[in-house]
């Protein structure tokens, strides 16, 4: 995988306009060490940052890939993420899920339009790599992937044009798309600005 510029990440900007919420930047005054603003991702239309990837990532396909359809594994929000993108581009998604996903995640993700197929815990990565194979679908990963990078770095790139000044951009880890997209963006934008990762304390 090449490394996401800049440029990928206003590419991506364009695609999702419209369809990510530009979500504000809300000044917090609880903390008296210092100025805190907060990016809401959670206004998102599912509720997280997800989307972006995942429509960035199905909006770069072409008209062949589109028409074979994607498939994507998750337990959670990135299901919902591809489900949600594959509906607005009428394109056919497969998601595959553990058996242990949240119930309302799940029919969260089928309510959008998506083939959803569970499987044993720890199986739904491989079984969704067989089915892409199988079926001839474009496989949408959740985070190592140049495309979902780019998008998840459009919030990066709209705290560097809304606060240019920043100081410090605080981005949680995970899987490390958001982070990656992120870091490249203010970077790019606000060189003098530190990211840092965080993670909770007990995080598997």
């Amino acid at each position: 995988m090449e490394l996401v510029t800049i440029s990928d990440i206003e590419a991506a900007a364009k695609r999702v306009e419209g369809v990510a919420v530009r979500t504000p930047l809300l000044l917090q005054t609880w903390d008296p060490r210092g100025t805190l603003w907060l990016k809401p991702e959670s206004l998102q239309p599912i509720g997280a940052f997800k989307v972006r990837g995942a429509f960035n990532a199905i909006g770069a396909l072409d008209d062949a890939a589109r028409e074979r359809g994607v498939i994507a594994y998750s337990s959670g929000n990135h299901a919902q993420a591809v489900a949600y993108a594959a509906q607005r581009y009428g394109v056919p998604a497969v998601i595959v899920v553990p058996d242990v996903a949240p119930r309302i995640k799940v029919e969260a993700t089928r309510a959008y339009g998506a083939e959803v197929i569970e499987v044993p815990i720890g199986e739904h990565e491989a079984k969704a790599r067989e089915l892409a194979a199988e079926r001839g679908l474009t496989l949408v990963p959740p985070f190592d992937d140049a495309a979902i990078i780019a998008g998840q770095g459009t919030a990066g790139l709209e705290i560097a044009e809304d606060l240019p000044e920043v100081d410090v951009v605080l981005v949680p880890i995970s899987g490390g798309g958001l982070a990656a997209g992120v870091g490249t963006a203010i970077k790019a934008r606000c060189p003098r600005a530190r990211v840092i990762g965080v993670e909770p304390a007990l995080a598997a």
